[in-house]
C-alpha cells in the first residue's frame, strides 16, 4: 500500500493565530505548513487527515470491504486498476459505496483480474479530512480544536527556541529572501512531544 496527497489542504491555522506573529507573516505561515505536514495526512504521524485534501491510495489487490487510511473520509472520487493486459480501467461508480471510512463493493460485483507484474495495480482516489459540514447531514464535522491548538503550540514552541537551524530549509535563493521550512528530526520530536496530550485521542495507531 502507498498513499500520497495530490491536492493538499488549505491551512487550518494561519500566522494570525500565532501570538506576536501577525497576519500575513510569510515566515510563520511557512513554519505552520511544515508543522502541519509533520502531523497531518499520509506524511504525518497522526494517521489522520485534518484539513480536506485529496489522496491517492495504491493497493495490491481487491477487498470487498476496505477501510481507507487517513480519515475521516469525505467522498470517493474514483477507482481505477491495471487489467491483465496492462491497460488502465475505471471501476463503475455504481459498483461500490462509501460506508463510514470504508469502501464497500456490491455483492454482485465481480473483481476483475489485475496485472500480476504490477505491485500496486489498484488506485483509489478519495477526499479526506474535516469538511466543516454537520455529521448528522453526512459531513465529517469541524477540525477538532485540539488539533488546531496543537499546531499553534508547536509553532510557538519552535519560535521561542530561536534556533532556526531546527527548521530552516532555504534561507535565500538567487538573492531573493525566500524562506521554506521543513522540520529536522529534532524539531519533529519536539512537535510530537508538544502535541502528545492534545492529540493522543485523535491518533490512529497502525
Amino acid at each position: 500500500m502507498r498513499a500520497r496527497v495530490i491536492i493538499p489542504p488549505d491551512p487550518i491555522v494561519t500566522s494570525a493565530d500565532i501570538a506576536g506573529a501577525g497576519a500575513g507573516n510569510a515566515a510563520v505561515d511557512a513554519l505552520i505548513q511544515a508543522v502541519t505536514e509533520d502531523i497531518d495526512g499520509p506524511g504525518g504521524w497522526l494517521g489522520r487527515s485534518l484539513g480536506p485534501q485529496t489522496i491517492e491510495l495504491f493497493v495490491s489487490s481487491w477487498d470487498f470491504c476496505r477501510r481507507l487510511p487517513y480519515g475521516p473520509i469525505i467522498d470517493i472520487d474514483g477507482i481505477t486498476y491495471i487489467d491483465s493486459d496492462g491497460n488502465e480501467q475505471p471501476v463503475d461508480g455504481g459498483s461500490y459505496e462509501k460506508v463510514g471510512d470504508c469502501i464497500l463493493f456490491a455483492p454482485s460485483w465481480s473483481a476483475p483480474d489485475l496485472l500480476v507484474t504490477r505491485p500496486l495495480p489498484v488506485r483509489i482516489q478519495y477526499q479526506a479530512g474535516y469538511d466543516g459540514e454537520d455529521i448528522s447531514g453526512g459531513g465529517t464535522g469541524a477540525v477538532p480544536e485540539r488539533a488546531r491548538q496543537a499546531i499553534i503550540l508547536s509553532v510557538q514552541h519552535l519560535r521561542s527556541l530561536q534556533v532556526e537551524s531546527l527548521y530552516l530549509k532555504v534561507d535565500e535563493v538567487d538573492g531573493v529572501g525566500r524562506r521554506e521550512f521543513t522540520l529536522s528530526e529534532q524539531a519533529s520530536n519536539l512537535v510530537e512531544k508538544t502535541c502528545e496530550r492534545l492529540l493522543s485521542t485523535l491518533q490512529v495507531l497502525s
